[in-house]
C-alpha cells in the first residue's frame, strides 16, 4: 500500500485497528531486542547512545503506526508529548509532531467529506478554498477559505469514521491499564474520556464551546475564532480565522526576555480567568498546537474541542483545597482529600500514607509561584521537583481522586509545559487575588 493511500484510508474496524496496535508492539520488541543484544556485544561502549538511539526509534515507530489511527490512539501520542519526567527526551521530541505534523487528508477525501458534512462541495460554498491543509491533528485538520461575504475563514475537516473508533480503542486501553493501575476509579475515568472524546467529535458543540469563550474572552490580551454556524455540522467546521505562528515557531526567532514573559503572563491569566470564573468551564487542552503568539502582542486560542465543565460543588471544593494549600491547613487538606475522592472506604492504611505524601508533596510545588507576587518560570529547581512528583504519581499503582481532575491534571501539565518552554518572570498577584476572592465568595 503506497504512503498516499495509508495516508488516506482511516482504519475504523476493532481488527484493523488492533492489528495496528499489535504491529506497534513488535515493533517496539524488536527494537529492544536489538539493543539488549548490542548491550551484550558491545557492552559498555557508547551505551548511553545507543539507548537514546532505542527510544527515539521506539518513539518513531510510535508515532508512525499511530499516526495512521489518528482519533483517540493519536490523541494519546500529543499527551506523551507533555513534558511530565515519565519519558525519555528523545520520546517528548518525536511525539510532540504530534501536535503539527499529522499528514493530512488528499483533496478529493477533503472534498467529500465537505459534501458530506454540508451538502455542497467547497467551491459551491466558499468564495475560495484552499484545497491544502493548513494544520492537521489526530481529529481533523484546518483549511483556509474565505466566505461570500469576504470574511476569512478557518474550515475543520473531520477525518471519516474518527467517531467510530472510540469504543473500540478506548477498550483495547482499558484493558492494558487495567493490568498497570488499581482501584475503584477506572471505570469512572474511561468513562469521563469517552464523553469528552465523543464532544471533541461533534463540531456542533465546539461551535457553542468557540461562541461562548469568544462572549467571555475575547479582549485586548485574547483574541478567539468566532462560530459560522451556517457552514457547520457534526463533522465540518467554520470559524473566523486568527492568525499568529504557534510557540515553536516563537522561540525559534530568538524572542526578547521581556516578550516571553509578555506571552506567559496572558497564558497564565487565561486559565486563572477560567478557574476564578463562575462558569466551572475550562479549556482543557493546554498543548502548544491550540495557541497562537501574535505579532499585536495578543495571545490567539484557537481550539475548543477539549472544554470541561466542572461541577460547581467540585470546582469549589479545588478552591478550598487550593486555599488551605496555600495557608497549610492540615486539617481542611485532609477533609478535602476525601471529600474529593482521593481517599476513599477500603483504602489500606500504607496505601493511604502513600498517597497523602504524594499529595502533600505534590501540592507544595503547585502552590509554590502564589507564595511571591512573581515567579521566575525558568527555574530549573522548580521543574525538576514537578519532574519528579509526576515521576511519582505514575509510580503508584492505586487510582486516586475524582475523574473531574483527568482535566486539572491535563490543564496543569500543559500550562506549566508551556511555560517551561517560554521561561517566563510572571506577576502572580493578580490571579492569587482572582482565586482568594473567589474562596471568599463561597457559602
Amino acid at each position: 500500500m503506497s504512503e498516499s493511500n495509508e495516508t488516506n484510508n482511516f482504519p475504523s474496524s476493532k481488527l484493523d485497528r488492533s492489528k495496528i496496535f499489535a504491529k506497534t508492539g513488535l515493533k517496539v520488541g524488536a527494537n529492544y531486542a536489538r539493543y539488549l543484544k548490542d548491550r551484550v556485544t558491545k557492552g559498555s561502549e557508547d551505551a548511553a547512545e545507543r539507548k537514546r538511539d532505542l527510544d527515539t526509534r521506539n518513539a518513531e515507530d510510535v508515532f508512525r503506526e499511530f499516526t495512521k489511527l489518528r482519533g483517540t490512539a493519536l490523541k494519546l501520542a500529543q499527551s506523551m508529548s507533555m513534558d511530565t519526567g515519565m519519558l525519555p527526551d528523545e520520546f517528548m521530541d518525536v511525539m510532540a509532531q504530534a501536535q503539527y505534523q499529522v499528514p493530512p487528508m488528499n483533496r478529493a477525501l477533503v472534498r467529500k467529506q465537505i459534501h458530506s458534512g454540508l451538502g455542497a462541495f467547497p467551491e459551491e460554498l466558499f468564495a475560495s478554498f484552499s484545497p491544502d491543509a493548513l494544520a492537521a491533528a489526530s481529529i481533523g485538520q484546518v483549511h483556509r477559505a474565505t466566505l461570500n461575504d469576504g470574511r476569512e475563514v478557518a474550515v475543520k475537516v473531520q477525518y471519516p469514521n474518527v467517531r467510530d473508533t472510540i469504543e473500540s480503542d478506548l477498550a483495547i486501553a482499558r484493558q492494558l491499564f487495567k493490568r498497570i493501575v488499581r482501584g475503584p476509579y477506572l471505570d469512572a475515568y474511561f468513562s469521563e474520556i469517552r464523553e469528552m472524546l465523543l464532544q471533541e467529535t461533534s463540531y456542533e458543540q465546539e461551535a457553542k464551546n468557540i461562541a461562548f469563550f469568544a462572549d467571555q474572552y475575547d479582549h485586548d490580551s485574547i483574541i478567539t475564532p468566532e462560530p459560522v454556524y451556517e457552514h457547520t455540522s457534526r463533522t465540518i467546521l467554520t470559524m473566523t480565522y486568527v492568525g499568529g505562528v504557534h510557540l515553536k515557531e516563537f522561540l525559534a526567532k530568538g524572542p526578547s526576555q521581556e516578550e516571553r514573559n509578555h506571552f506567559g503572563q496572558l497564558l497564565w491569566d487565561f486559565v486563572h480567568e477560567q478557574i476564578a470564573s463562575n462558569h466551572c468551564t475550562l479549556h482543557a487542552d493546554a498543548h502548544p498546537g491550540n495557541f497562537l503568539l501574535r505579532e499585536d502582542g495578543r495571545l490567539g486560542v484557537i481550539d475548543f474541542g477539549c472544554v470541561k465543565r466542572f461541577p460547581q460543588e467540585f470546582r469549589d471544593d479545588m478552591l478550598r483545597l487550593w486555599n488551605a494549600r496555600i495557608r497549610d491547613d492540615e486539617e481542611t487538606i485532609d477533609r478535602l482529600l476525601h471529600k474529593l475522592e482521593i481517599f476513599h472506604d477500603g483504602m489500606a492504611p500504607a496505601t493511604k500514607a502513600e498517597v497523602r505524601s504524594f499529595f502533600d508533596r505534590f501540592g507544595g510545588v503547585i502552590v509554590q509561584p502564589y507564595r511571591s507576587d512573581t515567579f521566575d518560570f525558568g527555574s530549573a529547581a522548580f521543574y525538576d521537583e514537578l519532574k519528579a512528583c509526576f515521576k511519582a504519581g505514575s509510580e503508584m499503582r492505586e487510582t486516586a481522586g475524582s475523574h473531574h481532575f483527568i482535566f486539572i491534571n491535563k490543564v496543569l501539565v500543559g500550562l506549566f509545559g508551556l511555560l517551561g518552554k517560554l521561561s517566563p518572570v510572571v506577576s502572580t498577584e493578580r490571579s492569587r487575588e482572582l482565586l482568594h476572592d473567589s474562596v471568599e465568595a463561597l457559602v
